[in-house]
């Protein structure tokens, strides 16, 4: 049967006798046809982008340009085209670089012609190519990735562990001095006080209840994630929070169903922290919701304020070195803690504008 459709081949190496025995081999299999060759790897560019052929037979070490770099620019210049790597070199080294620059197979020289037009055709289909003698290169590669990600893997968890324990054990030790220290300061607050010493008692008291906060933010995080086992109470949650703040929102709506993956003193912790940015910065009414939309439990708080949010509101506690001094606004400790909160199940907060109101939800993803 005459065939109708053959795999056009360009054929890349420096020396004129290897090239001249491909193209022989290659006339007698009536499925292939060479459209060019080229003896560089610039070369190869430049036919590749003139010929458009469906596969290129490229070798790996060639003058003014080698194969490998030429295997980059080809695969992403023409992204149809394949190139299947023909070379006498099968060390690691040439196999891993030609096959991250983009080659999909990889023969030595001296494979007998049916495989190579074997290797070609299924070339040209997409199916990767690969020498039985540069086999274990790939595996051996294969190996010392794993290894590595693995060893990543433990660092980082190690790295965490670290992480949470430092943070533990330092809200631990500020706890404490820090109940002495507000117990002592409402002591001294009594009506006896001159104004002077009344107005710094009731400061330090302030930044008392300020820093205590902070802690418990710290305790929050330290606590990590929720299990699949673990399920948040949107109603409870509501409970938490109308004991933590000072002004009831005009109108509440949460549900009594469960939140799966999450902690109900997380959920609220997020509450709290947003009905403070709107007691700062909005104005009443302000209203309190609760809800599941699809996949995600959203904690969100409006109010009839004209706070604007600034796109670089969310960018301070991003920046890769906390040490410097921030040279942009941004949202304070309490939102930093919401957002971590939302982000430790997917989630995320937003705060934007919408109908007049000022609308801000923290969305927790929920385990399914």
């Amino acid at each position: 049967m005459a065939v109708t459709t053959r795999v056009r081949v360009l054929v890349v190496d420096d020396a004129d006798e290897s090239r001249d025995i491909l193209r022989r081999a290659l006339a007698f299999d009536e499925a292939i046809e060479v459209v060019g060759e080229a003896s560089s790897g610039g070369e190869a560019v430049r036919q590749a982008e003139t010929l458009r052929p469906d596969v290129i037979l490229m070798d790996v070490r060639m003058p003014e340009g080698n194969g490998i770099n030429a295997t980059r620019e080809i695969t992403r210049r023409l992204p149809g085209v394949r190139v299947l790597a023909l070379t006498a070199h099968d060390d690691q080294d040439s196999v891993r670089d030609m096959l991250a620059a983009g080659a999909t197979g990889y023969l030595v020289k001296g494979a007998p012609v049916d495989e190579v037009t074997t290797a070609i055709r299924k070339t040209h289909q997409g199916h990767a190519q690969l020498d039985q003698r540069i086999v274990h290169h790939i595996l051996d590669d294969l190996r010392t990735m794993i290894q590595e990600e693995r060893d990543r893997r433990a660092e980082a968890e190690r790295l965490a562990t670290t992480r949470q324990e430092l943070i533990q054990v330092l809200s631990h030790e500020l706890r404490t001095p820090l109940t002495l220290i507000n117990a002592a300061l409402r002591s001294l607050d009594s009506p006896g006080l001159p104004k002077n010493a009344s107005e710094l008692v009731s400061a330090a008291i302030k930044r008392s209840a300020e820093l205590e906060r902070v802690v418990e933010g710290l305790e929050v995080l330290a606590e990590g994630p929720a299990g699949r086992g673990e399920a948040a109470n949107p109603v409870e949650a509501v409970g938490r929070v109308l004991q933590a703040v000072p002004e009831r929102p005009e109108l509440i709506e949460a549900l009594d169903e469960n939140w799966p993956g999450l902690y109900t003193h997380h959920v609220a912790r997020v509450a709290i922290e947003l009905l403070d940015n709107s007691a700062k910065h909005g104005r009443s009414p302000v209203t309190l919701r609760l809800f599941r939309e699809g996949q995600h439990g959203v904690v969100e708080v409006s109010d009839a304020g004209s706070f604007e949010p600034d796109p670089r509101l969310f960018g301070p506690f991003v920046q890769g070195d906390m040490s410097t001094r921030r040279e942009q606004g941004g949202f304070g400790l309490g939102l930093f803690v919401a957002a971590r909160l939302c982000e430790m199940s997917g989630g995320w907060i937003d705060i934007r504008r919408e109908n007049d109101r000022t609308v801000a939800q923290g969305r927790f993803e929920l385990a399914s």
